[in-house]
């Protein structure tokens, strides 16, 4: 039964879900065992914040030129780069379990995978030559399966490491996930397919040639002024800001409301499992509703969860809310990727996967932040009421690409 499903996978499609998976094993693990790292040497919860927000500050400034790197060389040179940056950075706390090396193991482990995911997205997006919409959501839905089982299996497994082994131990485990990531990248990543590139004519007259690419070399903001990739993006920054208050939020409202550990622990599983479910059940989605119709669902969802969070008083209704908001927001992803290679310009899908990158790891790094400075003077219910708000004003964009005929 096995082989009959999996030899209806494109070629290439299960090693980079398995990339995927195993390398972000490495991040998600070692996020984890770096912010217990800091709380156990004494250092306070601000200094958590700046660590976790360092997974994200290269990225950043970077996704838009890997991105482009990627349309120029294709994803196979580009995935060799970052998955070469998660190893080392994995296997610095190994060898040297101090502040410093885990600083820089953020830093190393958040820009790799980056580049990492910016590859591969691409990569997915073209694994089917004349792919219709249907076919490239399902693909998506089932790389980004990978994702949600390292979001799940990489604290899991790092949390009960730490407590039978220690903290070395439980990097050491994270760094055996990127060595099998690598292992994957170098024997099952070469040739991996992209799209094609643009090549131009040749003018006989060299200044007159040079002129003409200078006027007419291609420009992020060119991106931007398509009103499809408008809407893709801000829903996509609505969806991303929605992910990282959820998972900034939950520990402090869980002790707000006097939960244990345990249960705390439990909504992230149940936010996790959320997400696994949504996109498992993209292939079959795929074939009943639009990439549209199906975030125009997912965002009313999120809106709603966030109005409710504030009145989760029992932590049976916290966890019915964990798992439906994993739900929500696990179905962005394969549906924003795959209506993000049906808009970008000819050429140029590196560098839109490049600008989503950059917008989401902005987020991340924003949203900590804001959420840390604004939690004392304004309370947690009006940071949630606002951030429900804010994240249904990506309703009305949900709506107007919904109305849109399906491509063909």
């Amino acid at each position: 039964m096995l082989s009959s499903l999996t030899s209806r996978f494109p070629p290439f499609l299960l090693p980079l879900i398995f990339i995927n998976l195993t390398g972000h094993m490495a991040l998600s693990g070692g996020r984890l065992s770096g912010s217990l790292y800091v709380l156990k040497t004494g250092h306070g919860e601000a200094f958590v914040g700046v660590f976790m927000a360092l997974f994200s500050v290269i990225p950043v400034l970077t996704s838009l030129a890997i991105g482009r790197w990627v349309d120029r060389v294709g994803p196979s040179r580009v995935m060799r780069l970052g998955i070469a940056l998660v190893l080392v950075g994995a296997w610095l706390p190994v060898a040297w379990l101090t502040l410093p090396t885990l600083l820089l193991m953020a830093v190393m482990i958040g820009f790799g995978f980056n580049v990492l995911s910016v590859a591969g997205q691409h990569s997915v997006g073209y694994l089917v030559e004349e792919a219709t919409p249907s076919q490239r959501l399902a693909n998506f839905g089932w790389y980004a399966l990978g994702h949600s089982a390292s979001s799940t299996l990489g604290p899991f497994i790092a949390g009960v490491i730490i407590d039978a082994l220690g903290f070395r131990w439980a990097f050491a485990a994270m760094a055996l996930s990127a060595c099998i990531a690598a292992w994957l990248v170098f024997t099952r990543g070469r040739g991996l397919p992209g799209a094609p590139a643009i090549v131009e004519e040749t003018a006989l007259d060299e200044d007159a040639s040079e002129a003409q690419e200078v006027t007419a070399r291609p420009h992020v903001l060119d991106l931007l002024g398509s009103p499809e990739l408008r809407r893709i993006y801000w829903v996509n920054t609505v969806m991303a800001a929605s992910w990282d208050l959820f998972i900034v939020m939950l520990p402090v409202l869980g002790v707000r409301l006097g939960y244990s550990a345990s249960v705390i622990g439990s909504v992230f599983s149940l936010f996790a499992l959320g997400t696994f479910l949504a996109r498992a059940a993209m292939p079959w989605l795929s074939r009943r509703a639009s990439e549209w119709q199906v975030l125009r669902v997912s965002v009313a969802v999120i809106a709603l969860v966030f109005f409710a969070l504030p009145w989760a008083v029992v932590a049976p209704l916290l966890m019915a809310l964990g798992l439906v908001f994993g739900a929500a927001v696990g179905m962005s992803q394969p549906n924003m990727l795959s209506l993000l290679h049906t808009a970008a310009p000819e050429g140029r899908g590196g560098e839109a996967v490049g600008l989503r990158s950059l917008l989401g790891n902005g987020v991340s790094v924003t949203v900590p932040l804001a959420f840390g400075a604004l939690v004392t003077p304004l309370g947690i219910t009006a940071l949630l009421l606002g951030g429900g708000v804010l994240f249904a004003s990506g309703l009305p964009a949900a709506h107007r690409g919904a109305l849109q005929p399906p491509a063909e």
